[in-house]
C-alpha cells in the first residue's frame, strides 16, 4: 500500500504542470486609442427646388434638406462588431427625413414610417441598395433590409427637396461630423485603418490612419 500511495502521488505530481499549462490564461485587453478629426467642406450655394405638388407640403419652393457629413472606418475590425439593438427608423415628418443621416450595421432592417398628413414615396437608386417603396399615407410604414455595406442616398419622389442617407457599416467605429467640422471616434483598437469621410454633395474621401495604443490619431480632411 505505501508503494502504491507513493506511486499515485508521483503520478499526480507529474500531472500538475500539464494541468497548469492547460488552464486558460487571461487574455490581455486590447490597447485602445481614438481618432480625432476635422473636416473642411468646400463652400456650396444652398439649392431650392420647386414643389411639384403644392397642395402637399405647402409652398412653391423649398430649400434642399441638409445632410451632415459622417466619418467611418471601412471594413470589419477584428474582435469588434457593429452594434444591434432596437430597429432604427427613418421617418418622414414635416416634409423632411428624420434623422437626416442614419448609420446602421450591415444586415439591419430600417423602418420608414410616414408621419405627415399626406403621401410620400421613398426610394433610392444607390448601387449598394436600390428600392422604391411606392406611395403610402400617414400612419403606414415600409421596411428595407440593408444587406451590403455602403452609402445609400434616400429621396422622396413627391417632395424633391427631401433627402437623407443610410450609411451601412461593418464595425461600430463611426461618427457624425459636427457643425464645426470636428468628429471623434473613441475606443478603437490600435492598428492601421482606412477611414472614409463622406458628404452628400461633395462625395467621399478615404485616408489611411494609424491608431496608437493610447492617445489619439489626428486627421484633417478636405472635401
Amino acid at each position: 500500500m505505501p508503494r502504491l500511495r507513493f506511486a499515485m502521488l508521483g503520478a499526480a505530481a507529474m500531472l500538475l504542470p500539464a494541468l497548469a499549462a492547460a488552464r486558460p490564461r487571461p487574455v490581455a485587453a486590447p490597447a485602445l486609442g481614438s481618432i480625432e478629426g476635422h473636416v473642411t467642406l468646400a463652400a456650396a450655394v444652398p439649392r431650392r427646388v420647386a414643389n411639384r405638388y403644392p397642395g402637399e407640403g405647402g409652398g412653391a419652393a423649398h430649400r434642399v434638406g441638409p445632410v451632415p457629413a459622417v466619418a467611418f472606418i471601412l471594413g470589419p475590425v477584428a474582435s469588434a462588431r457593429a452594434g444591434g439593438g432596437e430597429r432604427p427608423r427613418l421617418s418622414q415628418q414635416d416634409t423632411s427625413f428624420r434623422p437626416a443621416v442614419l448609420l446602421v450595421p450591415v444586415g439591419t432592417s430600417v423602418d420608414f414610417p410616414n408621419r405627415d398628413p399626406f403621401f410620400h414615396n421613398v426610394f433610392s437608386y444607390s448601387s449598394s441598395k436600390r428600392f422604391d417603396l411606392g406611395r403610402y399615407p400617414r400612419g403606414e410604414s415600409r421596411t428595407v433590409a440593408f444587406d451590403k455595406p455602403g452609402v445609400v442616398k434616400v429621396y422622396c419622389e413627391i417632395h424633391q427637396w427631401m433627402r437623407s442617407a443610410v450609411v451601412v457599416v461593418e464595425n461600430p467605429f463611426h461618427a457624425q461630423v459636427g457643425a464645426d467640422g470636428r468628429f471623434s471616434i473613441s475606443g478603437v483598437p490600435a492598428g492601421r485603418y482606412r477611414l472614409a469621410v463622406w458628404d452628400f454633395d461633395r462625395g467621399q474621401r478615404v485616408v489611411d490612419v494609424v491608431v496608437p495604443a493610447s492617445g489619439a490619431a489626428r486627421v484633417d480632411v478636405r472635401l
